[in-house]
């Protein structure tokens, strides 16, 4: 009797030892897995789940998906496999969005002459944010917006700012400033021709301008066929891993002589004519011109580059200013700068070899 008293004593114990080194197993699975300690992460980063596990005391059989696209926050499970079970480890985690929007400028200063209209968001490229996209301007400041400040006086002589303040949805802010120069109207101007006897000049249909061919100073403005032609051809050259954004599109007449006088100030008359189009001689005016890619000669012998020297046209356009031509176009090289002339006639003059002007037999 005594025997068996002692026997289910001992096993009784047993168990219980058991039960409590069970519970002490289960309890320790608190700290199965130990984290990163920052749990905000940000906005459209390229973290994974199992980059926030710094140690595991057991086997991580399944991870789970985190979406860094999804504000707020987020509860992840781990399943986690040991040598006495298996559990699920919840982990909490918060996507912020700290990114401020983007403010891009076409340049960080300009000139125009006394008197000469002026807009201030001509020389804003655009205003987007990695979570709302692009942001819209507005008088009063509100999340999702941006704001332009301007007390350019175009009648004083003198030099002034322009301020865009751009506020996301979760209130991120971010600034930037450019100089606006306005100066006297020389008794001698560059002789630019008159803007206001100047007539598009149009042949077999097709609008050409260049140095002898200008444009009065009211005509041009965007364009949506061709911005949409555009857009199809850049999102071409992306699914072939290609970037070609978007340099420059419409200029003013206006706008065009503040860039070409800063360019003449700095480079010399000689040397600006070269790259740069006195204002009513600038294809961009058309709002048919485009700036893509990068400005840099050798952007041509990119993959991108080349790319889009052999597949412009399937989308209506041509590289204006080919390698070699300078005498025929009346400007250098410039790989980056095509022109929409619609898809029939680009793939014609592609086909050609030829310029524009030898194209349409006008130089």
């Amino acid at each position: 009797m005594k025997k068996k008293t002692i026997l289910g004593i001992v096993v009784a114990s047993i168990l219980v030892l058991c039960i409590i080194m069970v519970c002490i197993m289960w309890k320790s699975k608190a700290d199965a897995i130990v984290f990163v300690e920052d749990n905000i992460i940000e906005y459209g980063s390229k973290i994974t789940s199992k980059e926030l596990v710094k140690q595991s005391k057991g086997e991580i059989l399944e991870y789970p998906k985190l979406n860094t696209k999804k504000l707020g926050k987020q509860k992840l499970t781990y399943k986690v496999k040991y040598s006495f079970g298996s559990k699920a480890i919840t982990h909490e985690v918060i996507i912020k969005d700290t990114q401020k929007p983007i403010i891009d400028l076409k340049q960080e200063k300009i000139t125009i002459l006394q008197g000469d209209s002026f807009d201030p968001e001509e020389n804003i490229k655009g205003v987007k944010d990695v979570v709302d996209g692009a942001l819209n301007k507005v008088k009063e400041t509100v999340p999702g917006s941006y704001t332009v400040s301007s007390k350019v006086d175009i009648d004083t002589i003198g030099t002034y700012e322009v301020e865009i303040v751009a506020h996301d949805i979760h209130n991120n802010r971010s600034t930037k400033k450019y100089k606006v120069i306005v100066e006297e109207k020389s008794s001698n101007p560059t002789e630019y021709g008159n803007e206001n006897e100047a007539k598009p000049y149009y042949v077999n249909g097709i609008l050409l301008v260049n140095k002898k061919h200008a444009l009065p100073r009211t005509f041009g403005g965007y364009n949506e066929e061709a911005n949409q032609a555009l857009a199809k051809l850049q999102t071409a050259a992306s699914l072939e891993g290609y970037d070609l954004p978007t340099l420059s599109a419409y200029r003013s007449y206006d706008y065009q002589a503040g860039l070409y006088n800063d360019y003449v100030a700095r480079d010399g008359k000689e040397a600006a004519d070269r790259y740069s189009a006195q204002p009513g001689k600038s294809e961009h005016q058309t709002g048919l011109a485009f700036d893509i890619g990068q400005l840099d000669d050798s952007f041509g012998e990119t993959p991108a580059g080349k790319w889009l020297a052999q597949h412009a046209h399937e989308y209506g356009f041509i590289i204006r200013y080919p390698k070699g031509k300078e005498h025929i176009t009346g400007y250098m090289y410039e790989p980056w700068h095509v022109r929409y002339l619609g898809i029939d006639t680009a793939t014609s003059v592609y086909q050609s070899g030829l310029t524009l002007e030898e194209y349409l037999n006008d130089y």
